[in-house]
């Protein structure tokens, strides 16, 4: 099945629009955990709700979206764009057979975009934000190299993807370390403590800081202004986390253990958001380039990613009594 619909219009094929949107950015800091798997299927999910919605590949290293969704190696994608052989990102906005879906193709020379420097990447996302949807959905890719944590930062709901293996939870705890160590670097400029964060960061620093726990302690002791840049950074990043491929009871749990091991030992609030049992249907949906939202709608697998995606738009709803977490890092 091609899920392309040559006649259907794209999401915004008339002009761009500033109004307001939710980007989710979905990463995971390892390969191979289920990112694109996640990424597309709540993009297919939020649009039958009836959001408009843009699925984006940021692996900039390997995107493979395209063809998960059954799209055909699409002729222009980010790296058109970012080297300003298209003008308008709304030119790479591929159109598919799921109402109110579009995508943005990944970069066809990862080697060529994989270093993204501060002016190309400001001017992606503003770009992008201007695009007429509701959601638009970032598909991430693998590690902890800068493009990758920025555009997590960028985003108004970050995800993280893990599987229940000792190397990817291993890296998924180096990947929130290493986001929240930037967003600090970064927003530090605006409250005059940039020289402090910096000497705090340093391995071998004066204050005997190790871990991002024992800086938010040391901060919040200061007082004043440095107390209160420490509390708003905690209070915007609170990442939601997505257990993949569950096997067993022990397997869902992990949620909620690393929960608590990020707040006891990061001092970080990690919000277990759902799991996704390992399946055979989801290697077929690969292997057929049939995405299994429009493969088994009612099936268990996208019966628990519904779930997610229902926990997460009710934590933006003002009735449910959970504030919606804005991200105010700038790269």
């Amino acid at each position: 099945m091609d899920v392309i619909a040559k006649k259907e219009r794209p999401v915004n094929s008339t002009k761009e629009s500033p109004r307001l949107k939710q980007i989710w950015a979905v990463g995971g800091g390892k390969g191979g955990v289920g990112k694109s798997f996640v990424a597309g299927n709540l993009g297919i999910l939020l649009s039958q709700k009836g959001y408009r919605v843009i699925l984006t590949d940021l692996d900039l290293g390997g995107a493979n979206l395209h063809t998960w969704l059954g799209v055909s190696s699409p002729d222009q994608g980010v790296s058109e764009f970012v080297n300003r052989k298209v003008d308008q990102i709304r030119e790479l906005l591929i159109p598919t057979a799921i109402p109110k879906l579009s995508l943005i193709s990944g970069a066809r020379d990862g080697v060529e975009i994989a270093n993204l420097k501060h002016t190309q990447k400001m001017r992606f996302l503003m770009a992008l934000k201007r695009l007429d949807a509701d959601y638009i959905v970032m598909d991430l890719g693998a590690g902890t190299a800068y493009n990758t944590i920025d555009f997590f930062l960028l985003a108004e709901r970050q995800l993280l993807v893990v599987i229940p293996e000792p190397t990817s939870i291993e890296n998924a705890y180096r990947f929130l370390k290493n986001s929240f160590y930037r967003k600090l670097r970064h927003a530090s400029e605006a409250y005059g403590l940039r020289s402090l964060i910096e000497e705090m960061l340093k391995s071998s620093n004066s204050f005997g800081i190790r871990t991002p726990k024992e800086l938010i302690e040391y901060l919040q002791q200061m007082g004043g202004n440095t107390a209160a840049f420490a509390d708003e950074q905690l209070n915007h990043f609170q990442p939601d986390l997505i257990v993949n491929q569950t096997r067993s009871k022990s397997d869902i749990r992990l949620g909620s253990a690393m929960e608590k091991a990020c707040l006891k030992h990061f001092g970080l609030t990690l919000n277990y958001t759902g799991h996704v049992e390992q399946h055979e249907m989801v290697r077929e949906s690969v292997l057929q380039r049939k995405p299994l939202a429009l493969e088994d709608p009612n099936g268990s697998i996208i019966s628990q990613i519904r779930y997610i995606s229902d926990n997460l738009l009710k934590s933006e709803n003002p009735s449910t009594g959970l504030k919606p977490r804005y991200s105010r890092f700038v790269p």
